[in-house]
């Protein structure tokens, strides 16, 4: 009998550590050989960026970023349990990275990083097996797959994975519902029911179509030795409990879950669907084998880009902070941080404040006067011509004090002249001119991350008379004097250059 999880404490239970998010648009619900032998170790976790920030408290329990993947394309092929051995798997549909084949290894898989998720950095591979419907023979291509990466638990901060990390979730000869795996129907635009038992069919949600998607929840404690989970015994990974990792898997990772969405017009039956299995070979013919939907299972192969993976653990899983998609390919923090202010403060230096502050002040109020400065050093020219990055953008952090509403302001291209600990306003840059970029501010007493316009101009520019710096300063202007407020280096959240 098919159990429906009615609410969110049994899928959390379910799934161990609770990976469920809000429906996005698509309403996706929220072994051995070669290079990849099980005595292969991991190479050290690279340094963390904790060790150049202060330590910031989260933002919220948990924080999350995710790719939306399409299908790249389908093989008999599985690079984690049947290296080098192309033909003899299951039938297996490949996302994300679009070379993965039976011979694929970690070098590969950054060397030819090219990919269909919405992330360049990513040049992983994700996979699942092909589905079918029994009755009729029909092969059942995935519409879409979205992959979360949560931390939900951020008391207990991850690591970022190692290099080559290859993982497994399911189970290819499962009989019953199971650890990791759940059911999902879409049942309106926004909105739908999970199951742990593959449930008869899903209702036609816009009366033309049914959505059915099969959730993968990875596990999240890796063991710190093996990047290969093995074809036999314990694997290398396992699912924390209540946020904390068990003393066999000590090392917390991002946590992966996996939807992959099928469409179905004109019939929501799931009843007859199979998934491929391993095929009886039969020589070097592989004849095809079916099994029922809790043979449900799903790999991953890391090929994130290491600064990626790197930024995404410090400045959005262990932050609690909702990155969604905002996943930078190289970024540069910025160098030099501060803000200037007028009369009576002109010979002041704020470079060690843990905020800049940006206010349009007046000629009869002086002291109301401030202007925001940032310096980044940009990545050396060698990273950015190998970067698959398409514009590049300011990602900051700010609020403003008291306006009732969101207005815009300024970032404009200002002379690097100048150095945290001694600027002021007396001896700032000029701030204004033509090279500026557009950017919001939220209502106040919350703060929001943004993104402001492209700034490919004023980098490419930079690039060109071979500048290694690029600075800018932030002015507010026609926002009836209010004040902005703009994290730092010292708050633990600066304005980052981000290259995506």
């Amino acid at each position: 009998m098919n159990i429906l999880i009615e609410n969110k404490r049994g899928v959390l239970a379910l799934l161990s550590a609770g990976m469920l998010l809000a429906l996005s648009a698509c309403g996706d619900g929220g072994a051995t050989g070669g290079a990849n032998a099980v005595s292969m170790k991991a190479t050290p976790t690279p340094v963390s960026r904790q060790s150049v920030m202060p330590k910031v408290e989260p933002e919220s329990p948990e924080g999350f970023f995710n790719v939306e993947c399409t299908l790249s394309h389908t093989l008999s092929d599985d690079p984690i349990l049947m290296y080098g051995r192309p033909g003899e798997a299951m039938v297996h549909d490949f996302f994300g990275n679009i070379h993965a084949d039976a011979f694929t290894t970690v070098d590969k898989l950054l060397a030819q990083p090219q990919t269909t998720c919405t992330s360049t950095a990513d040049g992983s591979s994700y996979w699942v097996p092909q589905m079918r419907r029994k009755s009729t023979g029909e092969i059942i291509k995935p519409d879409h797959m979205k992959a979360y990466y949560r931390n939900q638990d951020t008391r207990y901060p991850v690591e970022p994975f190692p290099k080559g990390l290859q993982l497994l979730v399911g189970d290819h000869h499962g009989t019953q519902s199971k650890q990791g795996v759940l059911y999902f129907c879409k049942t309106s635009e926004s909105g739908g029911s999970y199951y742990a038992d593959p449930p008869e069919s899903c209702p036609l949600y816009d009366g033309k179509q049914a959505q059915f998607n099969i959730t993968l929840n990875f596990p999240n404690c890796w063991d710190g030795k093996r990047l290969n989970p093995g074809k036999s015994g314990p694997r290398n990974a396992a699912y924390s409990a209540n946020g904390a990792c068990p003393a066999e898997y000590p090392v917390k990772i991002p946590q992966i879950q996996m939807n992959v969405g099928y469409v179905l017009p004109g019939n929501g039956n799931i009843s007859d669907m199979e998934l491929s299995m391993n095929p009886d070979m039969q020589g070097s013919v592989a004849i095809p084998v079916w099994g029922n939907l809790y043979t449900a299972h799903g790999d991953f192969f890391n090929g994130w880009r290491a600064d990626t993976i790197d930024f995404m653990t410090e400045f959005c899983l262990n932050r609690g902070v909702l990155c969604d998609k905002n996943i930078p390919v190289v970024n540069a923090l910025p160098a030099d941080d501060a803000y200037v202010r007028g009369g009576a403060y002109a010979d002041t230096n704020y470079g060690s404040d843990k905020q800049m502050l940006s206010q349009e002040g007046s000629a009869a109020n002086p002291d109301e006067t401030k202007v925001a400065y940032v310096k980044f050093k940009l990545p050396d020219e060698e990273t950015l011509k190998n970067a698959p990055y398409k514009d590049v953008v300011l990602r900051f952090r700010g609020m403003n004090q008291t306006a009732k509403k969101a207005y815009g302001v300024r970032f404009y291209e200002a002379s690097p002249d100048w150095d945290e600990k001694t600027i002021t306003q007396k001896n700032a840059p000029k701030c204004g001119g033509k090279n500026s970029v557009w950017a919001w501010i939220s209502s106040p007493e919350k703060f929001i991350y943004r993104n402001s316009e492209s700034v490919a101009q004023i980098v490419d520019a930079a690039r060109k008379r071979e500048d290694r710096t690029v600075s800018l300063c932030m002015m507010v202007s026609g926002s009836d004097n209010q004040e902005t407020m703009l994290g730092t280096k010292e708050s633990g959240s600066p304005v980052v250059l981000f290259f995506k």
